[in-house]
Protein backbone atom coordinates (compact mmCIF):
# COMPACT_ATOMS: atom_id res chain seq x y z
CA UNK A 1 0.00 0.00 0.00
CA UNK A 2 1.25 3.27 -0.71
CA UNK A 3 2.42 5.97 2.09
CA UNK A 4 0.84 9.34 2.56
CA UNK A 5 4.43 10.59 1.27
CA UNK A 6 4.13 8.25 -1.98
CA UNK A 7 0.87 9.71 -2.70
CA UNK A 8 1.86 13.17 -1.99
CA UNK A 9 5.09 13.12 -4.33
CA UNK A 10 2.83 11.30 -7.43
CA UNK A 11 0.04 14.30 -6.97
CA UNK A 12 2.92 16.78 -7.29
CA UNK A 13 4.54 14.81 -10.23
CA UNK A 14 1.03 15.22 -12.00
CA UNK A 15 0.67 18.92 -11.41
CA UNK A 16 3.81 19.64 -12.95
CA UNK A 17 2.99 17.56 -15.86
CA UNK A 18 -0.04 19.13 -16.12
CA UNK A 19 1.65 22.51 -16.58
CA UNK A 20 4.25 21.10 -18.41
CA UNK A 21 5.37 18.06 -19.93
CA UNK A 22 8.96 18.96 -20.10
CA UNK A 23 8.98 17.00 -16.76
CA UNK A 24 8.61 13.59 -18.56
CA UNK A 25 11.71 14.14 -20.73
CA UNK A 26 14.53 14.11 -18.13
CA UNK A 27 16.18 10.68 -17.77
CA UNK A 28 14.90 9.86 -14.34
CA UNK A 29 11.55 10.12 -15.45
CA UNK A 30 11.88 7.97 -19.33
CA UNK A 31 10.55 5.43 -17.44
CA UNK A 32 7.34 6.50 -16.40
CA UNK A 33 6.62 8.58 -19.68
CA UNK A 34 6.87 4.99 -21.64
CA UNK A 35 4.71 3.31 -19.00
CA UNK A 36 2.10 5.53 -19.86
CA UNK A 37 2.20 5.69 -23.89
CA UNK A 38 3.00 2.09 -24.19
CA UNK A 39 1.44 0.37 -21.47
CA UNK A 40 -1.66 2.86 -20.52
CA UNK A 41 -1.49 4.19 -23.94
CA UNK A 42 -1.62 7.70 -23.23
CA UNK A 43 -1.18 10.96 -25.31
CA UNK A 44 1.51 13.21 -24.43
CA UNK A 45 1.19 16.66 -25.25
CA UNK A 46 4.52 18.55 -26.39
CA UNK A 47 6.42 20.46 -23.86
CA UNK A 48 5.74 24.37 -23.88
CA UNK A 49 7.33 26.73 -25.62
CA UNK A 50 10.05 29.06 -23.40
CA UNK A 51 8.04 32.07 -22.11
CA UNK A 52 8.86 34.98 -23.64
CA UNK A 53 11.22 37.65 -22.57
CA UNK A 54 13.72 40.45 -23.59
CA UNK A 55 16.31 37.87 -24.91
CA UNK A 56 13.74 36.46 -27.75
CA UNK A 57 15.45 39.03 -29.97
CA UNK A 58 18.63 37.32 -29.85
CA UNK A 59 18.78 35.61 -33.50
CA UNK A 60 21.19 33.16 -32.69
CA UNK A 61 19.40 31.73 -29.31
CA UNK A 62 19.05 27.92 -28.94
CA UNK A 63 16.76 26.23 -27.39
CA UNK A 64 17.23 24.83 -24.25
CA UNK A 65 17.65 21.08 -24.01
CA UNK A 66 16.42 18.78 -21.70
CA UNK A 67 18.85 17.61 -19.43
CA UNK A 68 19.41 14.18 -20.20
CA UNK A 69 21.94 12.37 -18.99
CA UNK A 70 25.08 11.18 -20.80
CA UNK A 71 28.16 8.91 -19.45
CA UNK A 72 30.51 10.77 -17.02
CA UNK A 73 33.66 9.05 -15.30
CA UNK A 74 34.77 8.25 -12.52
CA UNK A 75 34.70 10.52 -9.84
CA UNK A 76 37.79 8.84 -8.19
CA UNK A 77 39.68 7.67 -11.44
CA UNK A 78 42.57 5.65 -11.25
CA UNK A 79 46.17 6.82 -10.47
CA UNK A 80 47.47 4.88 -12.96
CA UNK A 81 46.49 2.71 -15.34
CA UNK A 82 47.03 0.12 -17.22
CA UNK A 83 49.17 -0.34 -20.33
CA UNK A 84 46.00 -1.28 -22.55
CA UNK A 85 43.82 0.84 -21.15
CA UNK A 86 46.43 3.89 -21.67
CA UNK A 87 46.08 2.11 -25.61
CA UNK A 88 42.68 2.82 -25.35
CA UNK A 89 42.46 5.81 -24.01
CA UNK A 90 44.64 7.59 -26.65
CA UNK A 91 43.08 5.49 -29.66
CA UNK A 92 39.82 6.97 -28.39
CA UNK A 93 40.29 10.61 -28.22
CA UNK A 94 42.76 10.28 -31.94
CA UNK A 95 39.32 9.15 -33.54
CA UNK A 96 37.14 11.77 -31.71
CA UNK A 97 39.67 14.28 -33.10
CA UNK A 98 39.33 12.77 -36.38
CA UNK A 99 35.30 12.91 -36.32
CA UNK A 100 35.53 16.87 -34.87
CA UNK A 101 38.11 17.41 -38.20
CA UNK A 102 35.26 15.62 -40.21
CA UNK A 103 31.91 17.64 -38.10
CA UNK A 104 31.00 14.43 -36.87
CA UNK A 105 30.04 15.66 -34.08
CA UNK A 106 27.85 12.48 -32.32
CA UNK A 107 30.76 9.92 -33.26
CA UNK A 108 33.14 12.21 -31.57
CA UNK A 109 31.09 12.75 -28.34
CA UNK A 110 30.90 9.07 -28.57
CA UNK A 111 34.78 8.33 -28.57
CA UNK A 112 35.22 11.28 -25.95
CA UNK A 113 32.77 9.27 -23.75
CA UNK A 114 34.96 6.43 -24.16
CA UNK A 115 37.98 8.01 -23.09
CA UNK A 116 36.75 10.18 -19.93
CA UNK A 117 35.30 6.51 -18.89
CA UNK A 118 38.61 5.11 -18.82
CA UNK A 119 40.53 8.37 -17.57
CA UNK A 120 38.33 11.64 -17.01
CA UNK A 121 40.30 14.98 -17.59
CA UNK A 122 39.22 18.63 -18.08
CA UNK A 123 40.21 18.75 -21.11
CA UNK A 124 38.94 15.78 -22.57
CA UNK A 125 35.21 16.83 -20.98
CA UNK A 126 35.44 20.90 -22.61
CA UNK A 127 36.42 18.68 -25.60
CA UNK A 128 32.82 16.94 -25.77
CA UNK A 129 31.09 20.12 -24.62
CA UNK A 130 32.37 21.60 -27.57
CA UNK A 131 30.57 19.05 -29.30
CA UNK A 132 27.52 19.44 -27.62
CA UNK A 133 27.71 23.01 -28.68
CA UNK A 134 28.09 22.02 -32.23
CA UNK A 135 25.17 20.02 -31.64
CA UNK A 136 23.13 22.90 -30.09
CA UNK A 137 22.87 21.04 -26.80
CA UNK A 138 24.14 23.75 -24.72
CA UNK A 139 22.75 22.62 -21.49
CA UNK A 140 24.74 19.15 -21.84
CA UNK A 141 27.38 21.65 -22.65
CA UNK A 142 27.65 23.13 -19.34
CA UNK A 143 27.29 20.07 -17.80
CA UNK A 144 31.25 18.77 -19.26
CA UNK A 145 32.24 22.18 -18.42
CA UNK A 146 31.27 22.05 -14.63
CA UNK A 147 32.75 18.44 -14.29
CA UNK A 148 35.55 19.53 -16.29
CA UNK A 149 36.08 23.13 -13.54
CA UNK A 150 35.95 20.58 -10.75
CA UNK A 151 39.13 19.09 -12.17
CA UNK A 152 40.63 22.03 -12.90
CA UNK A 153 39.06 25.40 -11.23
CA UNK A 154 41.78 26.91 -14.18
CA UNK A 155 40.60 25.66 -17.16
CA UNK A 156 40.45 28.36 -19.55
CA UNK A 157 38.48 26.00 -22.67
CA UNK A 158 36.33 24.86 -20.01
CA UNK A 159 35.18 28.61 -18.90
CA UNK A 160 35.15 29.73 -22.58
CA UNK A 161 33.02 26.55 -24.04
CA UNK A 162 30.64 27.05 -20.02
CA UNK A 163 30.44 30.66 -21.31
CA UNK A 164 29.49 30.46 -24.29
CA UNK A 165 26.74 27.82 -24.15
CA UNK A 166 25.20 30.60 -21.39
CA UNK A 167 25.11 32.56 -23.92
CA UNK A 168 23.48 30.59 -26.38
CA UNK A 169 20.93 30.25 -23.28
CA UNK A 170 20.10 33.85 -23.10
CA UNK A 171 22.48 34.06 -19.59
CA UNK A 172 24.50 37.05 -20.49
CA UNK A 173 26.04 38.04 -17.03
CA UNK A 174 26.89 34.26 -16.09
CA UNK A 175 28.35 34.39 -19.70
CA UNK A 176 29.80 37.22 -19.08
CA UNK A 177 31.57 35.90 -15.68
CA UNK A 178 33.22 32.88 -17.60
CA UNK A 179 34.18 34.19 -21.07
CA UNK A 180 36.07 37.08 -19.11
CA UNK A 181 37.93 34.65 -17.13
CA UNK A 182 38.63 31.91 -19.64
CA UNK A 183 39.76 34.71 -22.34
CA UNK A 184 42.13 36.38 -19.60
CA UNK A 185 43.99 32.98 -19.18
CA UNK A 186 44.25 32.08 -23.28
CA UNK A 187 42.67 34.59 -25.72
CA UNK A 188 41.70 33.15 -28.59
CA UNK A 189 39.36 35.32 -31.91
CA UNK A 190 36.30 33.14 -31.66
CA UNK A 191 35.84 33.30 -28.18
CA UNK A 192 36.95 37.01 -27.82
CA UNK A 193 33.76 37.49 -30.65
CA UNK A 194 31.27 35.97 -28.42
CA UNK A 195 32.04 37.67 -25.71
CA UNK A 196 32.04 41.20 -27.50
CA UNK A 197 27.82 40.25 -28.35
CA UNK A 198 27.86 39.10 -24.57
CA UNK A 199 28.75 42.56 -23.95
CA UNK A 200 26.60 44.09 -25.97
CA UNK A 201 23.49 42.09 -24.44
CA UNK A 202 25.05 43.11 -20.66
CA UNK A 203 24.88 46.48 -21.34
CA UNK A 204 21.34 46.50 -23.15
CA UNK A 205 20.11 44.85 -20.33
CA UNK A 206 21.38 47.20 -17.65
CA UNK A 207 20.07 50.36 -19.77
CA UNK A 208 17.01 48.30 -19.86
CA UNK A 209 17.04 48.21 -15.98
CA UNK A 210 18.14 51.78 -15.62
CA UNK A 211 14.99 52.83 -17.35
CA UNK A 212 12.25 50.54 -15.86
CA UNK A 213 13.90 51.72 -12.21
CA UNK A 214 13.99 55.51 -13.34
CA UNK A 215 10.27 54.91 -14.49
CA UNK A 216 9.23 53.22 -10.91
CA UNK A 217 10.71 56.17 -8.98
CA UNK A 218 8.72 58.78 -11.22
CA UNK A 219 5.46 56.61 -10.64
CA UNK A 220 6.57 56.39 -7.12
CA UNK A 221 7.45 60.21 -6.09
CA UNK A 222 3.72 61.33 -8.59
CA UNK A 223 1.79 58.54 -6.08
CA UNK A 224 3.59 60.40 -2.64
CA UNK A 225 2.63 63.64 -4.36
CA UNK A 226 -0.64 62.99 -4.58
CA UNK A 227 -0.98 61.15 -1.33
CA UNK A 228 0.99 64.49 0.09
CA UNK A 229 -1.77 66.47 -1.41
CA UNK A 230 -4.54 63.90 0.08
CA UNK A 231 -3.41 64.37 3.73
CA UNK A 232 -2.94 68.28 3.43
CA UNK A 233 -6.72 68.36 2.33
CA UNK A 234 -7.97 65.61 5.11
CA UNK A 235 -6.00 67.35 7.70
CA UNK A 236 -7.83 70.99 6.56
CA UNK A 237 -11.04 69.15 7.12
CA UNK A 238 -10.27 67.94 10.31
CA UNK A 239 -8.25 71.03 11.43
CA UNK A 240 -11.78 72.67 10.53
CA UNK A 241 -13.82 70.32 11.88
CA UNK A 242 -12.04 70.37 15.40
CA UNK A 243 -12.30 74.60 15.19
CA UNK A 244 -13.94 77.17 17.57
CA UNK A 245 -17.34 76.13 16.61
CA UNK A 246 -17.36 77.81 12.89
CA UNK A 247 -19.15 75.97 10.49
CA UNK A 248 -17.29 72.88 9.09
CA UNK A 249 -16.27 72.68 5.12
CA UNK A 250 -13.59 75.65 5.14
CA UNK A 251 -13.30 78.31 2.24
CA UNK A 252 -14.62 77.47 -0.95
CA UNK A 253 -12.00 76.69 -3.39
CA UNK A 254 -9.19 76.10 -0.80
CA UNK A 255 -10.09 74.39 1.89
CA UNK A 256 -9.12 76.63 4.53
CA UNK A 257 -10.60 76.05 8.29
CA UNK A 258 -12.86 79.01 9.82
CA UNK A 259 -15.69 78.94 7.37
CA UNK A 260 -14.84 82.52 6.26
CA UNK A 261 -17.85 84.21 4.33
CA UNK A 262 -16.28 85.11 0.58
CA UNK A 263 -14.28 82.56 0.98
CA UNK A 264 -10.69 82.30 -0.65
CA UNK A 265 -10.62 81.56 -4.15
CA UNK A 266 -7.94 80.96 -6.49
CA UNK A 267 -5.89 79.43 -3.89
CA UNK A 268 -3.62 76.88 -5.99
CA UNK A 269 -3.42 73.33 -4.53
CA UNK A 270 0.48 74.00 -3.80
CA UNK A 271 -0.28 77.27 -1.50
CA UNK A 272 -3.25 74.98 0.01
CA UNK A 273 -0.67 71.99 0.92
CA UNK A 274 2.04 75.06 2.31
CA UNK A 275 -0.91 76.49 4.54
CA UNK A 276 -2.23 73.46 5.59
CA UNK A 277 1.17 71.26 6.71
CA UNK A 278 2.24 74.83 8.80
CA UNK A 279 1.02 73.83 12.40
CA UNK A 280 2.15 77.40 13.58
CA UNK A 281 -0.26 78.75 11.03
CA UNK A 282 -3.11 76.33 11.40
CA UNK A 283 -3.49 76.81 14.98
CA UNK A 284 -3.12 80.54 14.85
CA UNK A 285 -6.16 80.73 12.08
CA UNK A 286 -8.04 78.97 15.09
CA UNK A 287 -7.67 82.45 17.06
CA UNK A 288 -10.90 84.01 16.82
CA UNK A 289 -9.40 87.58 16.70
CA UNK A 290 -7.28 86.36 13.31
CA UNK A 291 -10.33 84.68 11.90
CA UNK A 292 -12.30 88.25 12.84
CA UNK A 293 -9.47 89.90 11.59
CA UNK A 294 -9.82 88.09 8.11
CA UNK A 295 -13.28 88.26 7.66
CA UNK A 296 -12.98 92.30 8.05
CA UNK A 297 -10.22 92.23 5.32
CA UNK A 298 -12.61 90.68 2.98
CA UNK A 299 -14.71 93.66 3.52
CA UNK A 300 -12.65 96.43 3.69
CA UNK A 301 -9.41 95.72 2.26
CA UNK A 302 -7.83 99.30 4.08
CA UNK A 303 -9.08 97.86 7.99
CA UNK A 304 -5.51 95.24 6.77
CA UNK A 305 -3.51 98.79 8.17
CA UNK A 306 -5.22 98.60 11.55
CA UNK A 307 -4.57 94.76 11.99
CA UNK A 308 -0.75 95.25 11.40
CA UNK A 309 0.12 96.26 14.52
CA UNK A 310 -1.98 93.79 16.16
CA UNK A 311 0.59 91.35 18.16
CA UNK A 312 -1.44 88.44 17.73
CA UNK A 313 -2.97 88.98 13.83
CA UNK A 314 -0.14 90.91 12.57
CA UNK A 315 2.51 88.49 12.79
CA UNK A 316 0.21 85.99 10.96
CA UNK A 317 -0.90 88.33 8.20
CA UNK A 318 3.01 88.53 7.11
CA UNK A 319 3.50 85.16 7.22
CA UNK A 320 0.13 84.97 4.66
CA UNK A 321 1.76 87.49 2.57
CA UNK A 322 5.38 85.58 2.83
CA UNK A 323 3.30 82.55 1.65
CA UNK A 324 1.30 84.06 -1.66
CA UNK A 325 4.71 85.74 -2.93
CA UNK A 326 4.27 89.52 -0.88
CA UNK A 327 0.42 89.71 -1.23
CA UNK A 328 -2.96 88.20 0.43
CA UNK A 329 -4.21 85.38 -1.86
CA UNK A 330 -7.06 86.45 -5.02
CA UNK A 331 -10.46 87.10 -3.44
CA UNK A 332 -9.62 89.08 -0.12
CA UNK A 333 -12.10 91.44 -0.45
CA UNK A 334 -10.03 92.35 -4.08
CA UNK A 335 -6.53 92.70 -3.21
CA UNK A 336 -5.20 90.29 -5.61
CA UNK A 337 -1.08 90.22 -5.47
CA UNK A 338 -1.06 92.94 -2.46
CA UNK A 339 -2.30 96.16 -2.14
CA UNK A 340 -1.53 98.58 -5.16
CA UNK A 341 0.73 101.72 -4.73
CA UNK A 342 2.49 100.44 -1.68
CA UNK A 343 0.04 101.95 0.66
CA UNK A 344 2.21 104.26 2.72
CA UNK A 345 5.54 103.52 1.24
CA UNK A 346 4.83 99.89 2.04
CA UNK A 347 5.30 98.36 -1.52
CA UNK A 348 4.07 95.12 -2.68
CA UNK A 349 1.71 94.36 0.20
CA UNK A 350 1.75 94.98 3.72
CA UNK A 351 5.15 96.14 5.29
CA UNK A 352 4.19 96.38 8.65
CA UNK A 353 4.04 98.91 11.49
CA UNK A 354 1.29 101.29 12.83
CA UNK A 355 -1.61 102.75 10.44
CA UNK A 356 -0.46 106.72 9.74
CA UNK A 357 -1.99 109.21 11.19
CA UNK A 358 -4.11 111.74 10.18
CA UNK A 359 -0.58 113.91 10.15
CA UNK A 360 1.09 111.62 7.91
CA UNK A 361 -1.93 111.78 5.03
CA UNK A 362 -1.32 114.89 2.47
Amino acid sequence: MATTETIEILKHLVRCAREDTAVLDVESMKFFKAWLVEDLKATIPPPKAPPPSVNMDDPELMTPDSDVAHTMGPEQPKETLSDDEEAKMIAAKEAAAEAVAAEKYDEAIEKYTEAVVIAPSALTYAKRAECFIKLRKPNAAIRDCDAALKINPDSAKALKIRGAAQRYLGQYAAANADLSKGLQIDFDEHYGDIHKVVLSRVHEMHVAEGKARAQKEAEAKAKAAEARARAAADAANAANAAGSGMPSGGMPGGGMPGGMPGGMPNVPPEMLEKLTSDPELMKAMQNPKVMQAMQAMMSNPMAAMQYMSDPEVGPVLQKLMGLFGGGMPGGMGGMPGGMPGGMGGMPGGFGGGAPPSANDVD
